[in-house]
């Protein structure tokens, strides 16, 4: 192993997100507006236009405006269909008619590893997604219907809920917008754990904006470490840092990516970072002997 003093890699993107279409040379002005989003309390981020900035890092130069302007209009176009004292069945109803029957939003299940179901650009353009994106643009259209949706991190399968009559209504946009009962909440977790579970409401939480940036952002980084793009996971590795910096964990992925990028003396910094932070961690011992392999590298070149 060679310890190299430096990484054009890891000096150039130590703070800004790769993709496969970045160059050195682009304007980062997708950073800045995304960054500006972040700044803002978790309620008042723009959730459409924060995705969409996720996108822009792979499509330079991207309208993001044309965008928001699509999902405005469509909004529109269904809310002038809905009588204003509708009830909540009767709006959404409306919603899952209007989205998946006259729009044809649909779960991509003949190519769910695709990255561009991960990229709300292309989930609007193609009409295609996967439960993170189209529960995002679900969300925006009920916050367009003054529908009080909310995300939710249900494990292998987001969800989104909305209160109503003492209760939740849990809905399933990859499925068509289908309301889950608590039956089939319950086998689905059941199929996760593999074992029976009795208390719904630990996985029925309430998912934070970031908590959703973070979701779309944590799909796009597998299905980059699956094809084996280093460079592109790395990118978003560094988003994901930036929408929430106390994820320990993505200082060890990241290390581990800047180690197979031959950006050592980065990627030790990061494993050194995760260690403080996790020095019990299962696998501590296994970045432990990886830090003290790159210390020795170091060492001899200096």
């Amino acid at each position: 192993m060679v310890l190299l003093a430096t990484c054009n890699v890891a000096r150039m993107w130590a703070r800004l997100p790769l993709s496969p279409l970045r160059t050195p040379d682009m304007p980062f002005h997708t950073d800045t507006a995304f960054r500006e989003q972040l700044r803002r309390p978790d309620e008042e981020i723009d959730l459409l236009r924060a995705a969409l900035l996720i996108a822009a890092d792979s499509y330079p130069g991207l309208d993001v405006d044309d965008y928001v302007a699509r999902v405005d209009d469509w909004a529109a176009q269904l809310r002038r269909q809905i009588p204003q004292d509708a009830s909540t069945e009767t709006r959404l109803r409306r919603l899952n008619h209007f989205l998946f029957g006259i729009l044809g939003f649909k779960g991509n299940a003949e190519d769910y590893y695709d990255p561009r179901n991960s990229l709300l650009n292309e989930v609007l353009d193609r009409r295609r997604g996967i439960p993170i994106t189209l529960s995002v643009i679900y969300l925006e259209f009920a916050r367009r219907l003054d529908l009080a949706m909310r995300g939710v991190s249900f494990p292998g399968h987001f969800l989104v809920k909305l209160p109503h009559g003492g209760g939740e209504i849990v809905l399933d946009p990859y499925h068509r917008g289908v309301s889950l009962g608590e039956e089939e909440l319950r086998r689905r977790l059941r199929e996760v754990f593999d074992k029976p579970i009795d208390e719904l409401s630990p996985f029925l939480q309430t998912a934070s904006k970031r908590d959703i940036l973070v979701r779309i952002l944590s799909n796009l980084k597998g299905i980059y470490q699956h094809q084996g793009h280093a460079e592109q996971a790395l990118g978003v590795v560094n988003r994901i840092l930036q929408v929430n910096p106390a994820l320990t964990e993505q200082y060890r992925d990241r290390g581990l990516l800047l180690n197979a990028l031959e950006c050592y003396h980065a990627a030790l910094k990061d494993l050194q970072t995760y260690l403080r932070a996790r020095p019990e961690a299962d696998d501590a011992e296994v970045v432990r002997k990886l830090v003290f392999g790159l210390q020795e590298d170091h060492s001899r070149i200096n």
